[in-house]
């Protein structure tokens, strides 16, 4: 990978959730869940899937969103997926929407999945008109040691490796008895795409895709930048890397809109300064006096 510009700011694995381009990327590479089956993730999600689901939602007529990731199972059911650090109520209530709209748009019934790396303080949500209770797997429960022991050992006498494709993209957030961080979890699964995906090049990008943006979210950006840098190959003109890369510009132009707001300055000359369109900058402000802006 190229050397980073001295004033590039980091790459802002966190704030890729909701975007077209993730959409997109992850609409190409989620294609290798087809004909697998996520049991190792909960026995209580059965069947194999059969489809990806476009996650579009419009929450109003100028407004849309992206939930993670949908998938359609050969049972006729729908499964909703995603990934939060820390699970708030705001969260739930928004994850129980999606499920709605999901449902209505797709005309079937879904089950969602929280993958996360803490354990949870919210566990549903319930009010008068809806009760909304995810299946929520706490990754960090698991040992990636494990895995990889029987990995090593595998390969040690030649066998194949043992680990399928759909594990090894969720396998940087599990927890590790030795102390290894989601960081250096991340880089062996990058490592162990090649022996996964054999000769299948195509293949390992998806796959590097899919481990990258997954973990995005539970790694810094420092973390992540210096995982990427240590695996160059193919990496450069990966899809998952060009939006961490994009959205880390957007993410810079918000930052100086909060900072000009809080000085006092006009939304049009924001606008002008920045690139952001009135209506962000108003989104913006509308953040800082609620108090959710950084």
């Amino acid at each position: 990978m190229q050397e980073q510009n001295k004033n590039q700011a980091p790459r802002q694995g966190h704030y890729i959730d909701t975007l077209h381009n993730q959409d997109k990327v992850l609409k190409e590479s989620i294609s290798l869940f087809i004909g697998g089956s996520l049991e190792f993730l909960d026995t209580q999600i059965s069947g194999k899937v059969t489809d990806i689901l476009s996650t579009e939602i419009t929450e109003t007529t100028t407004k849309k969103a992206y939930a993670d990731n949908a998938l359609k199972l050969d049972t006729n059911e729908g499964l909703h997926i995603e990934g939060e650090v820390h699970i708030s109520k705001d969260d739930m209530v928004r994850f129980a929407s999606y499920n709605l709209d999901l449902a209505q748009q797709h005309k079937i019934d879904f089950t969602t999945v929280i993958i996360t790396t803490n354990k949870p303080s919210v566990k549903g949500y319930k009010s008068r008109s809806i009760s909304f209770t995810p299946i929520i797997i706490n990754l960090k429960e698991r040992d990636a040691d494990e895995v990889l022991a029987e990995v090593d050992r595998r390969l040690q006498v030649g066998e194949d490796i043992g680990i399928s494709e759909l594990h090894l993209i969720y396998l940087p957030l599990y927890g590790s008895k030795s102390g290894k961080t989601t960081a250096e979890l991340l880089d062996k699964a990058i490592k162990l795409t090649p022996l996964v995906a054999k000769d299948n090049v195509a293949r390992q990008r998806k796959l590097h895709s899919l481990i990258i943006l997954l973990t995005g979210t539970f790694v810094s950006n420092d973390e992540m930048n210096r995982v990427l840098e240590a695996n160059m190959i193919n990496m450069e003109t990966n899809s998952a890397v060009v939006v961490l890369e994009k959205m880390g510009a957007k993410r810079r132009e918000s930052e100086i809109a909060v900072n000009m707001l809080r000085r006092g300055r006009d939304i049009q000359e924001i606008s002008e300064d920045t690139g952001l369109s009135p209506t962000k900058i108003i989104e913006l402000q509308t953040e800082i006096q609620s108090g959710q802006a950084v």
